[in-house]
This record gives C-alpha cells, structure tokens and sequence, in this order.
C-alpha cells in the first residue's frame, strides 16, 4: 500500500514537475519569438513637424502611399502578434494558478487536475504556435512584397536596367570603394545616336521598343560584376568596378558594336540603331561629378568624331578607342606629314662640319684676298617655349628660324647649327656690314610665319652676334667672337643697308 502510494507520489511530483517545466517553457518560446517579431520591425521615425511641401509627382506619391501601407500593414501585424503573446501569457498564468489550488492531499483530485492542466497547456501552446505560424507567413508575404517594391524602386520601368536613383547609389559606394582600397573604377556612358530624328521618324512607340532592346543587350553584353543603368531619356550608363581602363575600352567596344548589330524589329520593319561612349577612369583627383564630366566630355567627343565610335578621357583631353576613328587619325597625319615640307634642323652640318668648311674658306680667302664674315644667330626664348609648351614644340620653333635663316641666304653662303638653338652663318666676299641685312631679312621671314601652341601664337625672338675674319684668326677665334657678340632679343627692323654683296 505504502509503496503504491509512494510510486504515485513519485509520479505526481513528476507530473508536477512536468507541468510548470512545460509551461514555462511554452511562456519563454512564445514571449522569444513575439520579441523576435518586434525586433525585425523598423524603428518608426520621431514625428516631425508639419511643413508645407511642393506637389510631388504621380510616381512618387504612389511610392509614399504603397510604403505607408506597407508600414500600416507591418504594425498591425506586431500588434496582434503581441496581443496574442499576451493572451496566452494570461492563459498560463490561469492554469498554473489553478495547479496551486490543487488540494495535494487528495492524490486522485491532484492527478486530475494535472491532467486537466496538462491538456489546457498543450491546446494553448498549439494555439498559439498556430497563430505565430500564420503571423510568420504574414510576415515573409510582406516581406516579399517590401524587396518587390524596393526593386521597383530603383529599377527603370521600361529597360527593367537600374534606374539613376541606383546609379547614384552604386557609384557612391564604389567610389568609396575605389579610393578606400586603391582599386580601379570605370565609368561608361553611352548615348543612342540621333534618337529624337529615329523618334520622329518612326513614332515613340519604335523608340521606346528601340531603349528595351537596348537595354536587353546592356544586360546580356555586361559582366555580372557591372551595373549598367538607364542614365535619362536615351543615356545609358555603365558602372564598372575593379576595371582598368584597358579592359573598359575592349568591353565598350562589344557593348558598341552589338548594339549596332542587334536588329530592333517593329511593325514589320527591321530598325538598326548605333550608340556614342565616352569613358573615363577614376583618379585620385576625381570625385563622382568630375568622373561624370570626364566621361560625358568623351562621350561628346564621339558625337563630334561623326557618331557611333568611342573616345576615352584622360583628365585633359579625349581620344579616340575605336579603330575606324584610329585609322582616320593616322590617314590625315600620312596626309599632312606629306603636304607638310620636311623640316630643315636635322639636315643643317653641326659645329664640326662647319669649322671644316670654314677653316677652307678662310684659306681660299687668304689667298684672293677676299672678305669673309660669320653671322651668329640663336633664339632668345628658347627655353621658355621648351618649358612651357615642351621639346615637339621648341624643335618647331627651331625649324622654323632655321627656314627663315635659309631664304635669306645665298648658294654660296652656309647655315649651320652650334647647339640646340644657336645657328652659326657663313659669309664668304662679305664684311661685318653686311651680316646685319642677313639679320634683317631672318627677321622679317620670320615675322611672314605665326608660330602656334594650339590656338595661342608665340613671338620667337633672335640675339644676333657677328664677327669679320681678321689676319691670324683661327677658325675657333672667329666664331667665339661672332658668339660674344650676341645682343639682347629684340625684333630687328630693316637696316639701311642696301644689299648682300654678290645678290
């Protein structure tokens, strides 16, 4: 008797046991998953103050109204998911107040009632995990509904390509990115050619049909890692990370052409398009308004090239990446380089062969008793064309005193060159006199030719140094005093001497 009252005393505090184990645990699941819930709900902002706000338009004020329902929708769901919380929290208080009531002295009653409460704590856990599995399908229902909205957000309704509001957003990140980590970045813009004639043309119907398929095959040529967007109106852009520029012109050119070759088929007709690029590669001088100019600049570079090629921008100037343009370039410079005459500074003796045919003359000279004059001419702002505009543009500077030197020259005379920019003229059957009309005529040949920097026209200026043969004088002496003769620049004026002797 006594050891049967004992086992079912046993197995009361096991129930018992049971029971409140149970309970709690069914208070602390369901008060976890509610808190769980309110946790994954976004924060509502402070109210603000009312203020007068601009008519907004139509796009937007249905974006604020499906984000506001969306939001209505989200707090009644916690609401009831607490609310529900709350109501079983109460029920298991219930049962276990009624479990307290229990006379334990009455070993029938108490399993009971044990029984009684074990059921109503089973039938309230069910209850309620019911309703949090309905509250969770809600949930991800909303949840789906919320990225659905957020996509079609950011995402052109026409291309289904990421609109400018995703531009914006991906290019600051990746900017940050690029100048975080020192990797590269390259910016793509591209533009449908003279899309408003093909708009007039056809009908805006075939133009909008036109700005689908090119975004299809923005989609289809672009790797997974770019982002290309619907710039505005017929501008496409191209966001494209960890991209040197090398890679971005090969990519560019593929997103180019298969846009040229991509039929675009409308009411029965087969329409072809081209596109214009300009691309540009972040530096570290650039933020995001300068990357955009830089690749617009070269973009604008390709409309004026003649449409449908590519042109680069080297934070400078724009050039041209698409070979049809190249080859273009390089005809007109075979073109120019032969109208051009070749020019006279690398075919002039040097001091060398000067002196030599000097040391001849002055011994001819000694023996017919002949006058023989050395005129010295050098220009004077040479080093500031070299430092300013650089060397291409100092040799042509050269050249072109060195041109004007030689029409002033007769057949017998000899122009050489002494250094970089010091001439040396040889003057045989003539006195110093005469090496100012030399002078004279250099300068106004000269004054007959606009030397230019792009658009900007240089005055190139001459000191001028001359010396006479003297009895004794060696080659060497002669020309070191023609040399230390040299005047300050100046622009010459006409001198009144007549003429070269023997013109």
């Amino acid at each position: 008797m006594f050891a049967s009252a004992g086992s079912l005393g046993l197995l009361v505090v096991l129930n018992l046991v049971f029971a409140v184990g149970a309970v709690a645990l069914g208070f602390v699941v369901g008060a976890w998953i509610a808190t769980n819930r309110r946790n994954q709900q976004p924060a509502s902002p402070a109210p603000a103050a009312p203020e007068p706000l601009a008519e907004l338009p139509k796009e937007v004020e249905i974006e604020i109204e499906r984000t506001a329902l969306a939001t209505d929708r989200l707090r009644d769901l916690a609401t009831g998911v607490a609310s529900e919380v709350g109501e079983h929290s109460t029920r298991m208080g219930e049962i276990t107040a009624g479990l307290r009531a229990l006379d334990t002295s009455n070993i029938e009653a108490t399993g009971a009632g044990l029984v009684s409460a074990l059921a109503k704590i089973v039938a309230a856990n069910e209850a309620l995990q019911e309703r949090l599995a309905k509250a969770e399908e809600q949930i991800e229902v909303q949840a789906r509904e919320i990225h659905l909205h957020e996509s079609e957000a950011r995402t052109d309704s026409l291309t289904n390509l990421a609109n400018r509001r995703a531009f914006d957003d991906e290019m600051k990140r990746r900017c940050s990115e690029a100048h975080r980590k020192g990797t590269p970045l390259t910016l793509l813009i591209m533009d449908i050619d003279y899309f408003k004639k093909f708009n007039d043309s056809h009908g805006h119907q075939a133009g909008d049909e036109v700005l689908r398929k090119v975004g299809r095959k923005l989609t289809e040529t672009c790797r997974d890692m770019d982002l290309p967007c619907r710039y505005g109106g017929e501008e496409f852009a191209i966001v494209m990370p960890a991209t040197l520029l090398a890679d971005a012109k090969i990519a560019a050119e593929r997103i180019r052409t298969a846009v040229e070759n991509m039929p675009v088929k409308f009411e029965g007709k087969d329409l072809r398009v081209t596109t214009s690029v300009g691309l540009a590669q972040l530096s570290g001088q650039d933020d995001i308004p300068r990357l955009v100019r830089r690749a617009d600049a070269a973009l604008y570079a390709s409309k004026n090239a003649g449409r449908n090629c590519g042109h680069w921008h080297d934070g400078d100037e724009s050039h041209p990446f698409t070979e049809r343009i190249l080859k273009a370039q390089q005809a007109d410079r075979a073109r120019q380089a032969k109208n051009q005459p070749a020019p006279l500074l690398d075919s002039l003796p040097n001091r060398t062969r000067f002196a030599d045919e000097l040391r001849r003359r002055i011994a001819e000279s000694s023996r017919t008793d002949q006058p023989i004059a050395v005129l010295v001419v050098e220009l004077g702002n040479h080093e500031l064309v070299k430092s300013q505009f650089g060397g291409h543009s100092s040799y042509r500077a050269l050249d072109m005193v060195a041109k004007a030197l030689q029409e002033s020259l007769r057949d017998m005379d000899l122009l050489a060159r002494l250094s970089e920019s010091r001439f040396a003229v040889m003057l045989p059957e003539n006195t110093i006199n005469t090496t100012e009309v030399v002078a004279s005529r250099a300068a106004q040949a000269l004054r007959k030719r606009t030397f230019t920097v792009g658009e900007q026209a240089i005055p190139l200026q001459l000191r001028v140094g001359s010396a006479q043969h003297r009895t004794g004088d060696s080659v060497e002496v002669l020309v070191g005093r023609a040399e230390a003769d040299l005047l300050e620049p100046s622009e010459f004026e006409a001198p009144a001497v007549a003429e070269l002797v023997g013109n």
